[in-house]
């Protein structure tokens, strides 16, 4: 069959709707051809899916003369189905047998929402696929933080990261691994000057599947809502998300037993009022406690018995 699948433009979305794509590719074995649109950013997280035959990367322009552009490099071919998570039009004009139009409902949790409407499996389609040299790491006794955001009032206070980086240590963990991405790397003073050789910086370092591979053998993530949360929640690491001015009922990966929660203790509707319709640039999370975080992660370390 000959899919045309529509991800998203970010990485953390794309991250969450991979189940779908990775359920027709288990349905279909090696009877499927891919043409994969997708955003610039999150596009190497298909790097290793090689039934995708052809790669388009949506750019946003004025008018939305992006998608005119798309029809005009898709219209001449034929599709058995699309799966458009960006609930557009262009699968009406295209010669498609069967669409599949996602809408998301902003009341309910999104892992959820899209593991109902498309039936997939909780132990076989939560996943990315990759090749098995990308999780080759001899030790496990590792943890991995993201402690840095594209957005300041979802992040975490830095200082905070650091004394739980340290708390780790202190409780046997060999190495802690810093992962964001290359813009982020400058931030990676404040862990090395506490700890130096403990930590590595792998902002940035390696391609995201390398991270995730890393994160495959990790002992346990900690992170804010971002995309690596998501990709740790997909690698069945032990995942700790916190979350403030976020909405957790929607993007928390509460799908997972292995995935748990430490929000701030004001609600996401007061938080996300003082954004300033999400221009402002200081913390919202530092209601978040340093002892709400270390029972959490006592808890999944006494549960691997750590």
């Amino acid at each position: 069959m000959h899919l045309l699948f529509i991800s998203s433009n970010r990485i953390g979305d794309s991250l969450i709707n991979l189940q779908v794509l990775n359920k027709y590719i288990r349905k279909n074995k090696k009877n499927i051809e891919v043409t994969l649109v997708s955003g610039s950013l999150p596009m190497p997280i298909y790097d290793d899916y090689s039934m995708i035959s052809k790669r388009v990367i949506l750019t946003k322009q004025k008018y939305n003369l992006h998608w005119f552009k798309l029809y005009k490099e898709l219209s001449a071919f034929r599709y058995d189905e699309i799966v458009d998570f960006r609930s557009s039009l262009i699968g009406y004009f295209l010669r498609v047998k069967k669409r599949n139009i996602f809408r998301m409902k902003k009341s309910k949790n999104i892992y959820e929402q899209i593991h109902h409407k498309f039936d997939t499996d909780l132990k076989k389609d939560f996943k990315i696929l990759t090749d098995r040299v990308r999780n080759i790491f001899p030790n496990s006794n590792y943890a991995c933080l993201a402690p840095f955001t594209n957005w300041a009032p979802k992040e975490w206070p830095t200082e905070q990261y650091v004394n739980i980086a340290k708390y780790l240590i202190d409780k046997g963990i060999d190495k802690i691994f810093i992962l964001g991405s290359e813009e982020e790397s400058s931030k990676f003073h404040h862990f090395e000057s506490a700890l130096g050789k403990k930590v590595i910086n792998r902002c940035g370092k390696q391609h995201i599947l390398n991270d995730y591979g890393l994160l495959q053998k990790s002992r346990l993530f900690i992170g804010n809502d971002s995309s690596m949360m998501h990709m740790a929640a997909l690698s069945k690491t032990s995942t700790l998300g916190l979350f403030g001015p976020t909405n957790d009922n929607i993007y928390f990966p509460e799908i997972f037993d292995h995935c748990h929660l430490v929000r701030s203790t004001e609600s996401f509707e007061s938080l996300v009022s003082k954004t300033q319709n999400y221009t402002l640039n200081n913390c919202l999370m530092n209601d978040v406690s340093y002892n709400q975080v270390i029972d959490k992660v006592n808890y999944i370390l006494n549960a691997q018995n750590f």
